[in-house]
């Protein structure tokens, strides 16, 4: 599929991984591509979003927001199969802290005696998650994935001989599962809507 991308196009996906290991995730998701493809202002498909007002800071804002709302250090993908369930993390959250304080559930063990050496080499953030990801490879989470096969089918239905930014920007507006939805509500943004006016901007500069 990758051979379609142009290199702006795959300079977003790899984007994508280093945005997620600036924000210390363990996987790549449509919110890390829509970060990565913000970071490009002036391409077509980002330059609407851009015009709406929209950029690549206030996008990484409202991912830290959705993702450390809980605090716990659990992967977005393993809060998003909790809140199916019907387990509200941030409730739980708020009771921890109401009956042992503030922070509760942001402290760890403190290590024997005889680690802490080991401790102080390996730096850690709330809930014991890794930061340090700079090496190996990050995963894409099944809705990153279909966000691509989307942009796919989005230069396929506009008759485009290539698939950039532009189809990735109309992909990632296409996602229907609940992360991205939530993403695109905190930036104040309407999937349908947009779309609509990134096609319309890609149709003037034809």
């Amino acid at each position: 599929m990758f051979e379609r991308f142009t290199r702006q196009a795959r300079t977003t996906v790899v984007g994508a991984q280093v945005e997620a290991r600036r924000l210390g995730h363990d996987w790549i998701g449509t919110e890390h591509l829509l970060i990565a493809v913000l970071r490009r202002p002036d391409e077509p498909g980002a330059a609407t979003l851009a015009r709406l007002g929209v950029d690549a800071e206030a996008a990484r804002a409202a991912v830290e927001r959705l993702t450390d709302r809980s605090g716990d250090g659990i992967g977005e993908e393993d809060a998003e199969a909790l809140r199916a369930l019907g387990i509200d993390l941030e409730e739980v959250r708020r009771r921890a802290e109401k009956a042992f304080g503030p922070g509760a559930l942001d402290r760890t063990p403190e290590p024997p005696r005889e680690r802490r050496g080991l401790r102080s080499v390996l730096p850690f953030r709330r809930g014991g998650r890794d930061r340090r990801r700079d090496q190996g490879h990050i995963p894409f989470t099944p809705r990153a994935k279909k966000a691509l096969e989307l942009s796919l089918r989005e230069a396929l239905a506009l008759k485009d001989g290539h698939v950039g930014c532009e189809h990735v920007v109309l992909g990632l507006l296409r996602s229907d599962d609940r992360v991205t939805g939530d993403l695109f509500a905190r930036l104040g943004l309407e999937p349908e809507a947009v779309r609509s006016q990134v096609i319309a901007d890609l149709r003037r500069a034809a």
